[in-house]
């Protein structure tokens, strides 16, 4: 049994919250802050420890001067919460003009840059398996992008990583490009859903 994240869910906002299929317990959606950064790089220590050898690169580490600088730009950060227990977590970027840096390392972007929402750091529980934490978190992403009035959805996956890729077309964020990650050579898949608005 891995061990959990708490979050107090207390005055955080709920984006979209509901009942687990096949289990019996619920589960909240709600919106992170540079107050829950202690709370994220804990979860990531968790993602990142239950990797398998030669799955390092499906789930990059992030410090904590990443995390700030991510909040103090107006980026984003949601979690799926079920009984004050992290289950899931990703990172919302939303670019503007001021602070352009996407995240996205390989692929031709679609203009104005302040209409881009790209996720990014998705990482479920290991013991989540079978509970669709990857769907919700999908869904309250591209949710969070229409509602700030982004409607080009993007995200890059590693190639060998079939689970996250499939989960990103099955929810219709569709492979658009291949590329390759400059920096260590990883083979990715880039992604683009159009929003209506």
């Amino acid at each position: 049994m891995q061990a959990s994240v708490k979050l107090d869910t207390n005055g955080k906002d709920v984006i979209s919250e509901g009942q687990f299929e096949n289990f019996n317990f619920k589960y909240q959606i709600v919106s992170l802050t540079s107050a829950d950064i202690q709370t994220m790089l804990c979860f990531q220590t968790l993602i990142l420890g239950s990797l398998k050898p030669g799955e390092e690169g499906y789930f990059l580490e992030k410090s904590e001067s990443f995390f700030q600088e991510h909040f103090n730009t107006g980026s984003k950060a949601i979690a799926v919460v079920s009984n004050s227990n992290v289950l899931g977590q990703a990172l919302i970027v939303h670019p503007n003009m001021q602070y352009p840096k996407t995240g996205m390392t390989d692929m031709v972007l679609p203009e104005p840059v302040d209409s881009l929402s790209i996720i990014q750091g998705v990482g479920a529980h290991p013991n989540t398996r079978g509970m669709k934490i990857g769907d919700k978190l999908i869904k309250a992403w591209l949710d969070v992008a229409a509602n700030d009035g982004r409607h080009n959805a993007l995200a890059e996956t590693d190639q060998k990583n079939h689970y996250s890729w499939e989960l990103f077309v099955k929810n219709g964020v569709n492979i658009v490009s291949a590329g390759v990650d400059p920096s260590d050579g990883t083979q990715l898949y880039n992604h683009h859903k159009v929003l209506k608005i």
